[in-house]
């Protein structure tokens, strides 16, 4: 029986077929499209959104932000909060989270784009290698993270800030 396999051979995938496979569901918002969405938001007092959202990120304020085309402070905004917004940015289910609690979320109006906006914001402090946050001077002491995960790694990176 085992014979009767066929002869498959591993392969790598040429550059095409990865970029056509695993592009993004949803492409990233040109800056123009970031400003229109962006203007969409009436900026709530008490927003759903940022009660809807599992990390509490000051939704209205990055998108504030982002209005006065202020990228850093909306970054720092989120990234203060989680910092994986620019992973979350793309991962979380923000249409049954953040913008499923949106009050332009009715059935004459679509939401505001929150998990596009986010990652908006991120991408180009990421792309572009911008520091946002500074490791406090060594103490000396010693400290271990168990897990490698995103609360492991949040916690790595908020203790090195202490």
């Amino acid at each position: 029986m085992r014979d009767q396999q066929p002869n498959i051979r591993p392969r790598r995938l040429d550059k095409a077929t990865v970029e056509s496979n695993f592009s993004d569901l949803h492409p990233p918002l040109k800056g123009s499209e970031a400003r229109v969405e962006a203007d969409r938001c009436y900026f709530c007092f008490d927003a759903p959104c940022t009660t809807a959202c599992p990390t509490g990120i000051d939704i209205p304020g990055f998108i504030q932000k982002i209005r006065s085309n202020n990228l850093r402070g909306s970054a720092l905004t989120i990234l203060t909060e989680n910092i994986m917004g620019g992973m979350c940015a793309r991962v979380c289910p923000t249409e049954i989270l953040c913008e499923d609690a949106c009050v332009r979320n009715t059935p004459g109006d679509n939401p505001i784009e929150i998990g596009l906006l986010q990652r908006y914001a991120t991408d180009p402090m990421f792309e572009n290698n911008v520091p946002l946050f500074t490791r406090d001077k060594p103490s000396g002491k010693r400290i271990a993270v168990v897990g490698g995960g995103p609360a492991g790694l949040a916690c790595a990176h908020r203790l090195a800030m202490l």
